[in-house]
């Protein structure tokens, strides 16, 4: 080793740990980790100390440092809770961390059934998942139609996965097939028991460009259950979406309005032609009863 190449090493594994674990473990090709928890972290549980996290370019960095992932849903559902107990529908699951602060947090959510179709994801989520035994791992994406579809995964940020090409926009990635499911009530609530099937809905579906494809093939019969939540907006080319029926869906929502600005409260319309944009920005929609 030169001089030079250990005195890198030294500055990084003293000043900066964080980046010379992940430098090694992209040298030695380790795909995944299990991070031991603070007692503080949304993520911990007396009889779930740990996490698994894939070796990725973003999330992880982002929960070794921080503890927890994306706590803005966490909040928007505590404050937006039904009165009695709920069920939750987690569509882009990824590997279940979002799904798993909500249930640790929340505990009026009686139950929950998390969509995601990438065979690792799936195998981490139901890794994260374990100690939640309310919670069904589905490996299967939602869509229009049954089958088996290209699906798109960006190769260093392992939240970025999606039905829509467009999503990898300036990121290497790579492509596979994936099963995906009709989004009819039937297979979103089947694994629901039947005790818990008249429980409000609280929906999640981060799916970078497909949620609005979700949404609008869900029947009325369902949107009637749901109480509040969150689906992801992006602004690129995706599939042709039924505009009108998303309008409606929406209304049914008097409060909507995207979570950086839950003050502002957002016509249909603009949720529309938000969502027609092609600039690759997003935001998450919040609705509410």
């Amino acid at each position: 080793m030169t001089t030079l190449r250990k005195f890198l090493l030294d500055y990084l594994v003293r000043r900066k740990p964080q980046k010379a674990f992940e430098i090694s473990s992209k040298l030695l090709g380790i795909t995944s980790i299990t991070l031991r928890l603070s007692t503080e972290s949304p993520l911990y549980s007396d009889d779930a100390s740990s996490v698994s996290l894939p070796m990725d370019e973003v999330m992880t960095p982002f929960v070794l440092a921080n503890g927890h992932w994306q706590l803005e849903e966490l909040g928007f559902f505590k404050t937006h809770l039904p009165a009695g107990p709920c069920i939750l529908v987690d569509v882009g699951a990824n590997i279940g961390l979002v799904t798993r602060q909500l249930l640790h947090g929340l505990p009026s959510i009686h139950s929950a059934v998390c969509f995601e179709p990438n065979p690792e994801n799936h195998r981490l989520l139901c890794q994260n998942l374990r100690h939640l035994s309310q919670c069904t791992a589905i490996q299967a994406a939602l869509g229009s139609e049954d089958g088996v579809l290209d699906f798109y995964e960006d190769t260093t940020n392992f939240g970025n996965y999606s039905m829509v090409e467009k999503a990898m926009h300036g990121s290497s990635f790579r492509t596979s097939k994936v099963k995906c499911l009709t989004a009819t009530a039937e297979n979103v609530l089947g694994a629901f028991s039947p005790g818990t099937i008249s429980y409000p809905i609280l929906w999640k579906s981060d799916t970078q460009g497909f949620d609005e494809t979700i949404v609008t093939t869900l029947p009325d019969s369902f949107w009637e259950r749901v109480h509040a939540g969150v689906m992801e907006v992006w602004r690129i080319e995706k599939p042709a979406v039924d505009y009108p029926r998303l309008a409606t869906i929406l209304g049914r929502f008097p409060n909507r309005y995207f979570a950086g600005a839950p003050d502002r409260i957002l016509s249909t319309d603009e949720i529309i032609q938000y969502s027609k944009g092609t600039d690759y920005s997003h935001q998450d929609l919040c609705f509410v009863r």
